[in-house]
């Protein structure tokens, strides 16, 4: 469950907290392994076969560990095939019904259509990002649709997003963000790591708990070109 270069996302996370002086350790787990208490979590894309391995083989106990984690507002970062495995289930394009972890009030069904290429999106004002737009990609079948106790992580502007037809992306639900923008998406937006970081050490240490600014130089002038190339 780590695809189009998604791994990336945990090596931005780390060299963010390191140019900190922010200690990191970081576990890897298996579908066997138990998981590893953690203040951040990160679960990367997957195919369906990928996703019918993980959720057959998903113990009860990794589920209860998980659903404490979250209600205790640990932070989340699910990209892909993970955001459709949290949701309730996946119809995929055999359909075939693969149960998800019924952690986020959401369903996917696999579609005809491919969704891929470049996204821009406008993030949902409740994050209150100083920088609001989200640069990606995304490539992906599933079109995933969000229930009632839920709210998206933000509105397409160039894309596709959760299922092309109603504009959402992705996810929100207490500190978990579920999307599906690939590529990998931190070390594009920097300021969606920072945003990570500072929860997670918010949720450890209290309000009022500030992470040091860096030099962003490089990472912006990529940003901006990239806003720049697709018009926005």
């Amino acid at each position: 469950m780590s695809t189009y270069g998604d791994s990336g996302n945990v090596l931005a996370l780390q060299k963010r907290c390191e140019w900190r002086n922010i200690e990191v350790k970081i576990h890897y787990s298996d579908i066997y392994d138990s998981i590893y208490p953690s203040d951040i979590y990160f679960w990367g894309g997957g195919q369906d076969k990928a996703q019918e391995v993980v959720s057959s083989n998903f113990s009860q106990n990794k589920l209860d560990f998980l659903t404490k984690e979250v209600d205790n507002n640990k932070v989340f970062l699910l990209i892909c095939g993970s955001y459709q495995l949290m949701g309730k289930y996946y119809i995929d394009s055999n359909n075939n019904k693969i149960e998800g972890l019924g952690i986020l009030d959401v369903y996917t069904q696999s579609s005809n259509k491919r969704m891929i290429g470049n996204t821009v999106i406008e993030t949902n004002p409740k994050l209150n990002l100083k920088v609001k737009k989200i640069v990606g990609f995304e490539n992906h079948s599933g079109q995933t649709f969000l229930g009632k106790k839920i709210e998206p992580f933000g509105y397409v502007k160039i894309g596709f997003g959760n299922n092309g037809l109603d504009k959402t992306e992705g996810s929100l639900f207490k500190n978990i963000i579920a999307c599906y923008q690939h590529g990998p998406l931190l070390p594009k937006n920097p300021h969606l790591a920072d945003y990570i970081i500072s929860k997670a050490i918010e949720n450890r240490y209290g309000l009022g708990i500030k992470i040091n600014e860096i030099d962003n130089t490089l990472e912006y002038a990529a940003y901006n070109s990239r806003l720049k190339k697709l018009k926005i």
